[in-house]
């Protein structure tokens, strides 16, 4: 009997010392890893957000060039038509 319990007293000894620390080990590299995927992720969709959103004012911005440059628009003529309405 007392071999046994020896037996069991080395084999907790070595589950601690040895195979804890590498399970603990690798479940933390395991969560750095999805840690910097899930960053990189994140900044690629904010980057593609951002240029779409770029894209977006672009156009936005021609519009209103094409808008004031535009021969029949004229600011002053605008407002005298809306005061006589």
């Amino acid at each position: 009997m007392l071999e046994l319990t020896l037996i069991f007293g080395f084999v907790l000894v070595v589950l601690f010392a040895f195979v804890l620390p590498i399970v603990i080990y690798s479940i933390r590299t395991n969560h750095k890893k999805k840690m910097a995927t899930f960053i990189a992720e994140d900044g690629r969709i904010d980057a593609q957000t951002l240029e779409e959103e770029l894209i977006e004012v672009k156009e936005r911005v021609a519009v209103l060039e094409r808008i004031v440059t535009d021969g029949q628009y004229d600011l002053n003529q605008e407002i005298r038509r809306l005061e006589s309405v």
